[in-house]
């Protein structure tokens, strides 16, 4: 992740990335209507493992493999815990709560980078979080269809997937900041593509794709949400 100043540049790939990650809670919860939600997760896992392939080729001799363990840690707590973690929770609650709990990262990061990553604490980042969970706020509180009621054990599977996003950005920060967006990303999955591979034919995805009349189209939101929410956002997000 980069600590240089904001540009421009900056803010527009921030919103691109805010719609990338907005659309994906709608695509999760397309997905999970058709696969289970450890299917879905493998899925997800294994095409953007497939996408990336090439990106690692790239930037392989760039790459510091000896720093496995973070690059490990950001595969898992980066991408394939929130995406089981989500696909769970919005078999209960909606995408657009789905997508506010999410903004909780930047507290828990917060939390956790002073807490166990010698974060420096500052105004700006304290302000940051109180006016994006101030915005939260409002919209839970104005949302009627955000079904929180009922659903308390659900919802905090989002909040635990956010603790994850958290610990993988403070890794990234105190461990990878040196290497490049897509090298960090690519070099991760590359680690740990091999057990989604496992993961997707022991949970019955593989034959759940082709023998359900609706896996192609299944395939096709989870598709999505490989290339441009796991794939793509992840790229953005290291880069700013």
């Amino acid at each position: 992740m980069s600590s240089r100043p904001p540009a421009a540049l900056d803010w527009f790939l921030l919103f691109i990335l805010a719609v990338v990650w907005g659309a994906s809670f709608l695509f999760i919860k397309k997905s999970v209507a058709i696969f289970s939600p450890m299917q879905m997760a493998m899925w997800r896992m294994v095409l953007a493992t497939a996408i990336y392939l090439p990106v690692a080729a790239l930037f392989w001799s760039k790459i510091d493999w000896k720093r496995w363990k973070p690059l490990v840690v950001v595969a898992f707590c980066g991408s394939a815990i929130p995406n089981f973690l989500f696909a769970v929770a919005q078999q209960h609650v909606n995408s657009s709560l789905a997508g506010v709990l999410n903004s909780l990262t930047p507290l828990f990061t917060l939390m956790l980078g002073v807490a166990f990553f010698d974060m420096k604490f500052t105004s700006r980042k304290v302000v940051g979080v109180i006016l994006g969970l101030a915005g939260a706020a409002v919209l839970i509180l104005f949302n009627s269809k955000s079904g929180v009621s009922g659903n308390v054990f659900y919802a905090s599977l989002c909040a635990l997937a956010t603790v994850c996003y958290a610990i993988n950005a403070n890794t990234v920060n105190r461990w990878l900041r040196d290497q490049h967006p897509a090298g960090i990303a690519s070099a991760a999955f590359v680690l740990t593509g091999w057990m989604f591979v496992v993961g997707l034919w022991l949970s019955g995805g593989w034959a759940e794709a082709w023998e359900d009349e609706r896996g192609l189209e299944g395939l096709g939101y989870i598709g999505y949400l490989a290339a441009l929410g796991t794939v793509g956002g992840s790229i953005l997000y290291f880069w700013l």
